[in-house]
């Protein structure tokens, strides 16, 4: 098995299984971790995000499929007997987590990381470190009960993180946060991977992932749809959003403006249905929006084009959240319709 895997490899998944009754919660799933990257694991709500995180925790058993990670230079399969030795390597946060509100910062983290077998003569140095680390030093005598969500957040990415692991999984850290906690959690992510941590990252909320990920998985209905980078899925899906501002368009007639935008821009797309393509202003961001098939050589004629028409160009960009979001939505829609073409069959088999 060694033999076959390439030494960055830090976690395989094959063929990955989870049924509850005639339910598939996740249906043989592969995927692989690589050394120092971070992965966000994409899909709706129920698409089977945490039943997979939590087989890699063993808090539940796969119905089938491996589980591989890598412990002293190789790859082991993950099995009962083996799950505590193995996943000592791993840091977990499953779900929001949640502490005895007396108990403070230091109390938790000293907890968990002799709970993770961390040495603990060097458990006191430990959290007085990572807590510096991340600036809340301030925070790590205070009770919790007192904390914001945020904070809290913050409190089980270290408890994940103190015993030192070289991978880390985090399911949903920034969901139910305000816009600056988000932020703040991202920041901490970004941070991790600095430190050289392989990072796991499960979400529904499409932003904070493309913000982070380098590359994404996209699970639904229990089944894995996409995996690789963003600008890869973008060439695949050859459908993709560019953004741009002009200087004063307000002193112009809007609809000739972008009658003459999409005589420009259109052309240069790429797309082949030209017909259901155009030009628009977005009102709220105050930008311009086309799609064309995200290839860089379409974007570079659309960029070169406006520039030698004359137009004020302020700001030209391919947002990756856009990006992501219709990458997620067409993955999924077409997901959706291959499963229910598959239970029609089925179901005029049966019959």
């Amino acid at each position: 098995m060694e033999k076959n895997n390439k030494d960055d490899i830090l976690i395989k998944l094959k063929g990955l299984t989870k049924r509850f009754g005639s339910f598939y919660a996740v249906k043989n799933v592969d995927l692989d971790i690589k050394r120092g990257e971070i992965i966000g694991f994409l899909g709706p709500n129920g698409a089977g995000k945490s039943t997979t995180m939590k087989m890699m925790a063993y808090l539940l058993k796969p119905t089938a499929g491996e589980i591989w990670i890598r412990q002293n230079g190789k790859l082991e399969q993950l099995t009962v007997r083996n799950k505590d030795y193995l996943l000592d390597n791993i840091g977990f946060l499953i779900e929001t987590p949640t502490f005895y509100g007396d108990m403070t910062p230091n109390q938790i983290l000293s907890y968990f990381a002799k709970l993770k077998g961390y040495p603990r003569k060097n458990v006191k140095k430990r959290v007085s470190e990572i807590v510096e680390m991340f600036g809340m030093s301030d925070w790590k005598s205070k009770k919790v009960k007192t904390f914001s969500k945020g904070m809290r957040q913050k409190i089980g990415i270290l408890a994940a993180i103190v015993h030192d692991p070289e991978i880390v999984v985090l399911d949903e850290p920034t969901t139910g946060l305000d816009p600056r906690a988000r932020k703040d959690v991202r920041d901490f992510i970004l941070k991790l991977k600095q430190m050289g941590k392989t990072i796991f990252l499960s979400s529904h909320l499409l932003y904070d992932v493309s913000e982070v990920a380098d590359r994404v998985a996209i699970i639904n209905q229990g089944k894995l749809i996409a995996f690789d980078t963003l600008e890869n899925l973008e060439l695949k899906s050859l459908k993709s959003v560019i953004n741009f501002e002009i200087y004063n368009y307000l002193n112009q007639n809007l609809s000739n403006l972008l009658e003459r935008l999409n005589k420009i821009i259109l052309p240069l797309t790429g797309l082949k249905d030209k017909s259901k393509n155009k030009v628009e202003f977005n009102e709220n961001s105050k930008v311009f929006e086309v799609d064309f098939n995200g290839v860089p050589e379409n974007q570079l004629k659309i960029h070169n084009a406006l520039f030698e028409n004359k137009f004020d160009v302020l700001e030209f960009s391919v947002p990756k959240a856009n990006l992501l979001e219709n990458l997620f939505m067409d993955l999924t829609d077409n997901s959706n319709k291959e499963i229910q073409n598959e239970k029609d069959n089925y179901n005029i088999e049966k019959d």
